[in-house]
């Protein structure tokens, strides 16, 4: 029996809790993986998963043993990456997930950076704001905001985006602008539809330290952010999002900043990636470059924030 190779199959079925995506994922047969498993409980003496007819759970000992195998299998990748070089030049497909609105706004326009420095990593990018199963659907990080619950997976903050609230000239000249929360009460907003609860979400402000929660009328309500921005632009209704894509817009008058006395909650941005797994190079560079680019991205901001105050 190659210990090391069962090793491998026997974490990547605790962590899929499957023989079968277990065999997928390493390209095996599943009686193959099966056979490898019952073989490295024999060679120990030791039951490591309980089995059923629809399930697959990690015994006392398989949980001990499953801690020690992420370590060894991470020192054994660690010391073959230096002696080939991997660390310099990580190579592969990596398959992201994020909302289409930090794609489009933050990493889409500065990936030629990333490809000049990693040319053999070929990224597989899906857009979506749902939280979608890494495990299940075979993606090796996700890009979230938001607070997150405790999902199993490792998370790593990469900054808070800020967010505004604007409108188009045309909805301030039929309208009027909102001064005070009360006041915003009164007026339209174009609402936008959760993907993940498939609910409007409420507009947030602080006050006085506290969080106070709107529920705006809207005569439409979208679930993309290119038509929700597009709606505002067209004076449907108040627009509330974050900074990075109406900026530009606001810069150049076709949005209106409102409402500046009560500014609303920034939102946590966070990569995640799967718990007690040894964490392969062409993650460890793509994770490391998304904080720089978090990290570039807020200091332009603040540069710009700095540099209205000291307009006015």
């Amino acid at each position: 029996m190659d210990r090391f190779a069962a090793m491998k199959v026997f974490t990547r079925v605790v962590e899929s809790r499957s023989f079968v995506k277990a065999g997928e994922s390493l390209q095996l047969a599943t009686p193959q993986v099966s056979r490898m498993v019952q073989a490295l409980e024999a060679h120990l003496g030791a039951r490591l998963l309980n089995r059923t007819t629809r399930s697959i759970s990690v015994t006392e000992d398989g949980e001990a043993y499953y801690e020690r195998c992420i370590r060894v299998l991470a020192e054994v990748d660690e010391m073959e990456a230096e002696l080939t070089h991997a660390k310099l030049s990580p190579k592969g497909k990596l398959k992201v997930n994020l909302p289409s609105l930090i794609a489009k706004t933050m990493i889409v326009p500065v990936l030629p950076e990333f490809f000049a420095l990693y040319p053999d990593i070929q990224i597989e990018m899906g857009l979506s704001d749902r939280q979608v199963d890494v495990i299940e659907e075979g993606v090796d990080c996700v890009i979230r905001t938001g607070d997150l619950e405790d999902s199993g997976l490792v998370a790593r903050r990469l900054g808070n985006i800020p967010r505004v609230t604007c409108a188009a000239p045309s909805y301030l000249e039929k309208y009027g602008e909102p001064k005070t929360l009360d006041e915003l009460r009164e007026h339209i907003a174009v609402n936008y539809v959760s993907s993940n609860t498939g609910r409007v979400r409420g507009w947030d402000f602080l006050v006085d330290d506290a969080v106070e929660t709107i529920d705006m009328r809207s005569m439409i309500a979208v679930n993309e952010v290119d038509a929700y921005v597009t709606c505002g632009l067209y004076g449907l209704g108040l627009l509330k999002g974050p900074v990075f894509p109406l900026a530009p817009y606001i810069e150049t008058g076709a949005l209106c900043q409102i409402l500046k006395d009560y500014p609303s909650p920034a939102r946590p941005v966070s990569i995640m990636y799967p718990r007690n797994r040894h964490l392969p190079r062409k993650v460890r560079v793509f994770s490391d470059w998304v904080v720089d680019v978090f990290a570039r991205m807020t200091l332009l901001q603040t540069d710009r924030a700095n540099a209205d105050a000291v307009a006015r």
